[in-house]
């Protein structure tokens, strides 16, 4: 209400909307009245801390706050025991294990931020803000982890006041209105608690109708993420606390390798656009469509690039040094960033956006009479030598009848990732090959057939181009 008559404007109840108005919605400001349990990411206040728990071991407004003391512990004049400064306060009951490890990029960040990064008080840096910087401690929205938002904002808003700005090294702001890009679909669409056990958001997705959606909170975990690079195949520090799915199909609560958190959403998902018929228009047609990257790149598929293990094939003549059959490939090897250090240039690492359909990291080239060099194959030629691939030299001498002289694009014959044992057949869907329907018409015996009869030996019965193989061996 106003204040009435003989009343002061200072003793006046607090206008709706002002900073110190907590409202009565308590699920907008942190959670008051219960025994924190130690475990999980928490731990209870040191004995003879400024932050202490009541009587009954339950944490309330007075674990943070003195009400007799505006200025006891921070600067800021909050009645606060602690300053917030670098998370002190915040890391009396919360795990600096878990939310601010040794080498986290956040906690030690130290560039200067300013108010349209998220710097809404004096602090030096993100590092100096702490906590403060990403997180309110009153005023968020219901079941958003306290997240700091601006009017407007989207899920990943929070994340690109600093990744797209000069507060970091590497901008990532134009990637993700590449053309081709991980799409971030609006507000609500993430939830921080998907994918754990019991929760109401699943994820793999079991719903065919639900929104994909890829924000940054999927892929990293904002308070374990480091700089480090990849080292021999592991995960690298952007992907530190993350979580993910196994080639297993189990959930793992920290990803060891790349694959498993793409699997996540690549999986089982029951909502990937290639299951329910919404693929892209310039994706190849194959027979047997298995949109289950988990299963195309098992160890016992039919065929498959070795992501998750070596291939089988020890006849690969094509590989550029250092790579060997005994290699593993990583899946952004070739989803990647067109401007980012893996195609020579500056931008960032990882799948964020590209100008190439599938998100690739360079030209992959898919429709019928595609003139073949250097630039329309470039994915291939980055692990392939062109040279070896293209002449007698190569594991199939006919490449370069096909793909030079008769304009047949690699994806006619090959599926890039692999063929899983539910969509192939072992013997004719061996060295990845799984026939383009759209381009490759069936043989004399009603279907495209390729047969494998050996090293360096093989037989296709199809139609293309105006040729019929009936069959026709090599």
């Amino acid at each position: 209400a106003a204040a009435g008559a003989g009343t002061s404007a200072a003793a006046a109840p607090l206008a709706p909307g002002q900073p110190s108005n907590l409202g009565t919605d308590l699920r907008r400001g942190h959670p008051v009245s219960f025994r924190p349990l130690p475990g999980a990411g928490t731990r209870l206040p040191d004995p003879g801390g400024p932050a202490r728990l009541d009587g009954s071991g339950q944490l309330q407004c007075t674990t943070c706050h003195d009400p007799h003391r505006q200025f006891g512990g921070d600067p800021s004049g909050n009645f606060l025991v602690e300053t917030t400064r670098r998370s002190l306060l915040c890391l009396a009951c919360h795990d600096p294990s878990a939310v601010a490890p040794a080498g986290a990029s956040h906690a030690n960040a130290s560039k200067p931020f300013g108010p349209s990064e998220g710097n809404v008080g004096d602090a030096a840096s993100v590092a100096d803000a702490g906590c403060g910087a990403c997180h309110v401690s009153h005023g968020g929205e219901p079941g958003d982890r306290l997240v700091r938002r601006q009017a407007g904002d989207d899920d990943d808003a929070p994340c690109l006041r600093c990744h797209a700005s000069a507060v970091v090294d590497v901008p990532m702001g134009q990637e993700f209105s590449r053309p081709y890009a991980h799409a971030h679909l609006g507000r609500g669409v993430h939830d921080a608690g998907e994918g754990r056990p019991g929760s109401a958001h699943p994820l793999p997705e079991t719903s065919s109708a639900a929104p994909r959606h890829a924000t940054c909170v999927d892929c990293h975990e904002p308070h374990a993420a480091t700089d480090r690079p990849d080292l021999g195949g592991t995960v690298g520090g952007a992907l530190a606390g993350v979580w993910g799915i196994s080639q297993s199909g189990q959930r793992v609560d920290q990803v060891r390798h790349e694959y498993e958190v793409c699997f996540k959403c690549h999986g089982d998902s029951a909502n990937k656009p290639q299951a329910t018929g919404r693929g892209s228009p310039l994706a190849p047609r194959r027979a047997v469509t298995d949109a289950n990257l988990r299963r195309v790149f098992d160890p016992g598929a039919i065929s498959y690039h070795p992501v998750v293990a070596p291939g089988r094939g020890a006849d690969v003549p094509s590989l550029k040094a250092p790579l060997t059959t005994a290699s593993l490939v990583t899946c952004s090897d070739c989803h990647a960033s067109d401007r980012g250090p893996g195609a020579g240039g500056a931008g960032p690492r990882g799948p964020h956006g590209s100008i190439y359909p599938g998100l690739l990291e360079r030209a992959y080239l898919t429709a019928d009479l595609t003139v073949e060099g250097s630039a329309a194959y470039a994915l291939c030629y980055k692990c392939h030598d062109r040279d070896v691939l293209l002449s007698d030299r190569s594991a199939f001498p006919l490449h370069r009848r096909h793909v030079v002289d008769s304009s047949t694009p690699c994806s006619a014959c090959h599926a890039s990732h692999g063929v899983s044992s539910q969509a192939g057949v072992r013997g004719q869907n061996e060295h990845l090959v799984d026939f383009d329907v759209g381009l490759v018409r069936p043989g004399p015996a009603g279907r495209a057939v390729y047969t494998s009869q050996g090293p360096r030996h093989g037989s296709c019965a199809v139609a293309c181009h105006g040729a019929t193989h009936s069959p026709a061996a090599y």
